[in-house]
């Protein structure tokens, strides 16, 4: 049972890419400005990126809050690019995102300057 658990560890390695290129070949996306796409694309590339670094290296935090960075960088060309295109499922989740990762990044801050 053990070895079974240790196959569906490194599932989401594999099935996330497959889904995300899946839906960008398909006809999923239609009525979609490409830089939006693009844009998605190195949203979800940086994020998988962090996930692989945490979970196999032993990155120091100042990479985690390098990676973060780039990350809200990220979203908020994101935001500006659906809001010029006035894609609103696109600034609804780019705003959510924004405001939850800035408050990890203001808490993460909090808790190195308090040590």
């Amino acid at each position: 049972m053990d070895r079974l658990f240790q196959w569906y560890k490194y599932l989401k390695y594999i099935l996330l890419p497959i889904i995300i290129l899946k839906y960008l070949q398909g006809e999923g996306v239609q009525n979609v400005h490409p830089l939006i796409i693009l844009e998605y694309a190195l949203l979800f590339g940086v994020s998988f990126l962090l996930i692989i670094l945490q979970d196999f290296f032993a990155i120091s935090k100042k990479t985690k809050f390098l990676l973060r960075l780039i990350i809200l960088i990220i979203l908020l060309f994101l935001a500006i690019t659906a809001i010029v295109y006035q894609a609103i499922m696109s600034i609804i989740f780019s705003t959510l995102l924004l405001g939850v990762l800035g408050m990890i990044l203001y808490f993460q801050r909090k808790d190195e300057g308090g040590q």
